[in-house]
Parts: C-alpha cells; sequence; structure tokens
C-alpha cells in the first residue's frame, strides 16, 4: 500500500480567490495529476476510481468520491 503523499499542485476550489486546498483521502488513495487536464483519483490498488477536470475540480467533490469508494470497497471485502 502506497502511503499518501502531498503533491506540489494543489486544487483550487470553485468560487475562492486565491485560495486552495488539497483533499484528504482515505488512507492508500491518490491522485494521478500527469495530464494537466485531468486529475485521476487512484484507489490503494491503483486502479481509477474517477476523473476530474483540473478546472474548477472542488476538493470536496474528490473526497466525496474518494469515501464513497472506500465505503463500498470495505463493506465487500
Amino acid at each position: 500500500m502506497r502511503p499518501f503523499v502531498a503533491l506540489e499542485n494543489p486544487i483550487g476550489l470553485v468560487g475562492e480567490t486565491g485560495s486552495f486546498k488539497e483533499p484528504r483521502l482515505p488512507p492508500g488513495y491518490s491522485l494521478d495529476r500527469s495530464d494537466p487536464d485531468v486529475l485521476v483519483l487512484l484507489c490503494p490498488h491503483g486502479a481509477a476510481v474517477a476523473r476530474f477536470s483540473t478546472r474548477g475540480a472542488a476538493a470536496e467533490a474528490i473526497e466525496r468520491e474518494a469515501r464513497v469508494h472506500h465505503r463500498e470497497r470495505n463493506r465487500s471485502a
């Protein structure tokens, strides 16, 4: 399991000026930022969970998707 590493490019929240917030993800989840236009939420196994546009992606939306996936994954285990 890969530890979460804070990445250098924080996500800008929609509607806020100059304020940035890094999403708080469950253990093992991470963001792939290799495409400058798309953020990919990855689960601990490295599979893509969701994709977000870098323009207007809110940390809360990413956190919500990660929590839902984490909950469903642990429920079926």
